[in-house]
């Protein structure tokens, strides 16, 4: 293959400076099959050390021990050594999420991150002792360099030997699972919310697939509502439209606490949410067009649902483009999130959940006509904007491509 022809397909696969920093993974396997090749990592194996606690304790919806192997697992281990394992253990261990082996002992290349088997720290931490570079047969007792904690919502590690400790440990886990780009309406009221229930969700069967559907259907049954028309048809449509808002913090909480994200996971999303913005809109549109006799709520729905919906196609297909179903690896999405721009100051307004907490005052107060206006109003400058994207990209891809 010529090296223009390289310059090409990798132009294709790095469509902007934000994919490489969002998308490391799947652009190292993208790197690999156009014959270039990365930097060596270091291999690794967790050791998981034995304490007086129980590490078959659940916490969060996991049994302890095997958090710290999925943790390792997301963190690029080989493998985990666990010596003297119980049949207990062995049940635990043998859930289909764990894909890396359990050794007998970890090889002389190998860097070896001893954990004391009872912990519950932030998965973020094994990825970063692991990024410091370690030299082969290395062995890190990693309750001796603890490294610093980052971001906002970090905890230290926690040794969980009671249910003080426990419910302690949990709490920290769940707080660990805010975003610092949640909007203004996520940070100081859903999420408070969804966190809650979450905690709760994850104590029993429900899969976080299961839920989004669900999550979806409280969503369908929000737009048949506003169809209808009446005062207090729309304010109850208005309700069940907050509260799948609401909601939709949990599928992706339950999957980041118990290790169950999935591309599938992200798509269902993505879609749901879409799909209970624009029902709801052509729901309200139609039911106030059908009891006052005033086209302009038709159009004010038809030009919400117009441009919604070329604007979500234009960020599908480059999602589909990258191999994710995230809207939040949308160029556009890391830029609102990342408070840049001239109207950073009211980015907020724009997020989906501050939006929806609007349409809901606005139907309680008898208003929601004039919000479809202006929120026909804002889904044009959406598009505009999410074209402008798309121009940018494509003019960044062709100056690659040359």
């Amino acid at each position: 293959m010529s090296s223009r022809r390289k310059a090409a397909d990798l132009g294709r696969l790095t469509v902007s400076a934000e994919i490489i920093r969002t998308e490391a993974e799947i652009l190292e396997g993208q790197w690999t099959g156009l014959g270039l090749r990365l930097p060596p990592m270091s291999a690794w194996v967790l050791v998981l050390a034995p304490t007086t606690g129980d590490p078959l304790r659940r916490v969060g919806g996991l049994a302890l021990v095997l958090r710290l192997v999925l943790d390792a697992q997301a963190a690029g281990a080989r493998g985990y050594v666990l010596k003297g394992a119980s049949t207990g253990f062995l049940e635990v261990l043998a859930d289909p999420r764990v894909r890396i082996p359990r050794l007998s002992q970890a090889d002389a290349e190998d860097v070896s991150i001893a954990v004391p088997w009872t912990w519950l720290m932030p998965r973020d931490i094994l990825r970063t002792v692991q990024n410091q570079g370690l030299g082969a047969d290395t062995t890190l007792q990693l309750v001796h360099a603890v490294p610093a904690i980052s971001g906002p919502y970090g905890f230290a590690p926690v040794d969980v030997l009671d249910r003080p400790s426990a419910r302690r440990a949990e709490g920290l886990l769940f707080r660990s699972l805010r975003k610092t780009e949640d909007g203004w309406t996520s940070r100081w009221l859903n999420r408070y919310i969804s966190l809650t229930v979450s905690r709760w969700l994850v104590k029993t069967p429900l899969r976080p697939n299961q839920l989004s559907v669900a999550i979806l259907g409280v969503g369908i049954a929000g737009a048949y509502l506003a169809s209808r028309g009446t005062y207090g048809s729309l304010v109850l449509g208005a309700c069940l439209f907050q509260a799948q808002s609401v909601l939709d913090g949990c599928d992706g909480e339950m999957s980041r606490v118990t290790h169950r994200g999935s591309h599938l996971g992200e798509w269902l999303d993505t879609i749901g949410d879409d799909i209970t913005n624009y029902g709801f809109f052509a729901g309200a549109g139609y039911g106030l067009w059908h009891s006052t006799g005033h086209p302009i709520y038709l159009v004010s729905a038809g030009v919400t649902l117009l441009a919604g919906l070329i604007a979500s196609g234009l960020e599908y297909r480059y999602l589909l483009k990258i191999g994710s179903g995230d809207l939040l690896r949308y160029p556009l999405s890391q830029q609102t999130n990342s408070g840049t721009g001239p109207f950073a100051a009211i980015t907020p307004l724009f997020k989906r959940d501050t939006f929806v907490l609007l349409t809901l005052l606005a139907a309680v107060a008898n208003l929601l006509g004039i919000a479809m206006a202006l929120f026909a109003i804002a889904a044009v400058g959406i598009l505009i904007t999410v074209v402008s994207t798309e121009l940018r990209l494509a003019r960044e891809s062709r100056r690659r491509s040359a």
